[in-house]
């Protein structure tokens, strides 16, 4: 089988900015739900001090505009006033074992967080609907999208949940939008029995991609490629 770590158009053919657009009705008033973001437009909001999980909340907003910049970086957010509440990140693989294993047609769903604030009232189901059950924005039904979920990532002191039950919410979210756990060698998954991949295969995935991804999740595929 051909290897499509050999491929050269590692570079992501970003879709337009605020291809996604919309207006919600919620319980905290009207959000814009938007994306992915014009690095310059996103510098203009402010990001919720509430959104301080991976780092404080003026350092995570400079990350995110980064990553805007970057030829792979997307990222799509719920807007309230001028204020960031919740957001999904995608770019090509972080992790160690799939930044040697990236081909064109993956993605990775970096992180993904709501205000503590405004947890329980729906946003990240709000936004992760924009994205993925929406007739008019199809771009992520050309990759594979994994999302690599481990312990040390999950906010277990706020939610107060054991890493089991905080998985079975983790499963049960993902599944509504196609997202299925993958079995992987990927060391960094197996060094806990919580931990898992999730994987999205999109419609327009062919079947030798589908292969290659699964040989990639077992570390049978070269490990000299990049993204």
């Amino acid at each position: 089988m051909k290897d499509l770590t050999g491929q050269d158009d590692f570079n992501l053919q970003k879709p337009p900015y605020d291809a996604v657009s919309q207006v919600v009705s919620t319980d905290l008033g009207r959000l814009h739900i938007r994306g992915p973001f014009d690095p310059e437009i996103l510098s203009q909001y402010q990001l919720s001090g509430g959104l301080n999980c991976f780092r404080p909340s003026k350092r995570q907003h400079d990350s995110l505009i980064e990553l805007a910049k970057q030829e792979d970086g997307l990222i799509f957010a719920a807007i309230l006033a001028n204020k960031i509440i919740s957001y999904v990140t995608f770019q090509k693989p972080d992790f160690p074992w799939w930044i040697r294993r990236c081909f064109p047609r993956l993605l990775e769903l970096g992180s993904m967080e709501t205000d503590l604030s405004w947890r329980n009232i729906g946003l990240s189901k709000t936004l992760m609907d924009a994205i993925f059950i929406n007739k008019d924005y199809n771009f992520f039904e050309n990759f594979i999208i994994i999302a690599v979920h481990t312990v040390h990532s999950w906010d277990l002191k706020n939610t107060c949940l054991d890493p089991w039950s905080y998985r079975k919410i983790m499963l049960k979210m993902f599944k509504q939008y196609n997202f299925v756990p993958w079995e992987t060698e990927d060391p960094e998954v197996r060094e806990h029995p919580c931990n898992i991949l999730l994987a999205r295969v999109g419609a327009n995935v062919n079947p030798e991609e589908i292969r290659h991804f699964s040989n990639c999740c077992l570390g049978l595929n070269s490990q000299n490629s990049k993204c």
